[in-house]
């Protein structure tokens, strides 16, 4: 007897049912891998593209595309933006424009080479890998896992952005400090000021600030007159490739050029320093250091401590 409950259809074969799902699939694979294509290409354009509009470093002149892994890119609120090759090179364009303000602050992953922002990163101090215009490495990670990854391959110490900037500014006195003791001594002095009459880095008028000026007499290349130590400083510090001959300095009284390393030099005291936080002033004579200190304050020093302190007040500014 026939089971009327049950419905009588006329069975299809299976692929004619599993046809349109197949059809479906097929689809929704291909838009699926569209969208993902897009979406890498899209990535790896925008990852790209502050290379392109900037491809070498305006500091040092080296091509970002060769050292994305640890290019910088720093917009400001003016709507400007400018790509360096690394955190040092970052570090100098800071100082030299520090009356702009950072709206992002962006560092190639060593490992991806994704820009990420520099305060997100996991830092990498150190290492056995050669650093980017500095004898100690700073690598910066997207993700933490991959920093600690490299530091136990290659060595160095995980370390936040403030560590990191600091180290910035330390290994550049050490990095001058080497490239000192290589130097050559001049073959003849100059009228500087005639020569040189404004800083080269900020534009200031030497005549104006003789009493803290200097005058970098490279073997081979042009001489470079500054302000104060601290536009001398930068100038070192993009120009470590360079050999020195000698770094001479204003007489904070008598403004006359001596030899900024037999110096002796003040560090801070109430007189107002020039590009800096603290006043650092050289002297021929250690007894018109004796008296500027009795009268303004401040502590004897030498060059080598005036260059680190001037490192340490550039990180202060910018921070």
């Amino acid at each position: 007897m026939r089971d009327e409950t049950r419905l009588s259809h006329p069975s299809a074969p299976l692929s004619a049912v599993l046809l349109p799902v197949k059809r479906i699939m097929r689809k929704t694979l291909l838009c699926f891998s569209a969208v993902l294509a897009f979406v890498f290409a899209a990535g790896l354009c925008h990852a790209q593209s502050d290379v392109q509009s900037h491809p070498a470093c305006p500091l040092c002149g080296m091509d970002r595309q060769q050292y994305a892994y640890s290019r910088i890119l720093l917009q400001y609120d003016d709507g400007s933006a400018l790509g360096v090759c690394s955190i040092h090179c970052a570090a100098m364009e800071l100082t030299l424009n520090r009356q702009k303000t950072v709206t992002q602050f962006s560092v190639g992953d060593y490992r991806t080479r994704e820009l990420v922002d520099v305060k997100k990163a996991a830092w990498v101090i150190g290492g056995d890998r050669p650093g980017v215009m500095t004898s100690r490495a700073k690598w910066a990670f997207g993700r933490r896992s991959d920093a600690e990854g490299f530091a136990r391959e290659h060595g160095g110490k995980i370390s936040s952005f403030e560590e990191v900037m600091k180290a910035v500014f330390q290994d550049m006195y050490e990095d001058i400090k080497l490239i000192r003791q290589k130097r050559v001594k001049p073959s003849a002095t100059m009228q500087d000021i005639k020569d040189h009459p404004e800083c080269t880095y900020c534009g200031m008028n030497r005549q104006q600030y003789a009493f803290s000026r200097m005058l970098i007499r490279y073997r081979n290349d042009p001489a470079v007159g500054t302000c104060s130590i601290h536009c001398t400083s930068i100038d070192l510090a993009l120009n470590t490739d360079k050999m020195l001959g000698v770094i001479l300095v204003g007489d904070y009284k008598t403004k006359k050029l001596i030899d900024a390393e037999r110096a002796v030099w003040v560090i801070g005291g109430k007189k107002t320093g020039v590009m800096s936080i603290r006043g650092k002033w050289a002297f021929e004579d250690r007894r018109d250091a004796d008296a500027f200190i009795e009268g303004n304050g401040g502590r004897i020093s030498f060059f080598e401590e005036a260059m680190r302190a001037t490192f340490e007040d550039i990180d202060e500014l910018i921070r």
